[in-house]
């Protein structure tokens, strides 16, 4: 399940050994995030490619999550489709200096190249912050309660213009305050 021998992966010097299978990462995918309601098995495919002494994994992820709503917390179904691409380095190689700058580079550790972590992070971090569900989308309508309501940025911007541009009676009271005084010292 995702995980190859560093070994077995040296025969593939020549060529890059493809690969896709079927993953149910739910529950760990669970642990590490309370927010994810629940996970189709997710589909990886992609090829692993071994460069002298690094092996560059070079991934694709679909599948589902379903996940809360950040306005209702209602269940939200997330699609998921994205690539990514990571490069293992033998900790002790010292031609790192062949690799770009903006290459992310991560210690291979052990005998075994294990990926399903390195494909949990990315589908955590595929995550958006701003979850709505459809209805949520169209109809823009914001949670209410008793004695309070959610406002859009633009209203809330709206009310803080109208609030600015309303004059404020207890300073219109000491105005007139200092104005008497001023009278009354001349």
């Amino acid at each position: 399940m995702l995980k190859w021998s560093v070994q077995a992966l040296q025969k593939h010097r020549e060529h890059p050994l493809a690969f896709e299978e079927t993953v149910d990462l739910e529950k760990q995918l669970h642990e590490r995030e309370n927010d994810v309601l629940s996970a189709s098995p997710f589909v990886i495919s992609g090829q692993l490619t071994v460069d002298r002494r690094a092996i560059i994994a070079d991934l694709h992820v679909v599948g589902e999550l379903t996940v809360p709503s950040t306005r209702s917390l209602n269940p939200v179904a997330l699609p998921l489709d994205f690539t990514f691409t990571e490069i293992y380095v033998d900790p002790t190689d010292e031609e790192l200096s062949r690799f770009p700058d903006e290459d992310m580079l991560f210690p291979l550790e052990g005998e075994m190249l294990d990926m399903q972590v390195a494909v949990e992070d990315h589908i955590l971090l595929h995550i958006p912050s701003h979850i709505l569900t459809p209805e949520e989308e169209n109809e823009d309508v914001m949670p209410t309660g008793q004695a309070w309501s959610v406002i859009s940025e633009e209203e809330y911007a709206k009310q803080q213009a109208e609030e600015a541009e309303a004059p404020n009676p207890e300073l219109a009271k000491l105005k007139a305050l200092l104005e008497a005084q001023e009278n009354d010292a001349d």
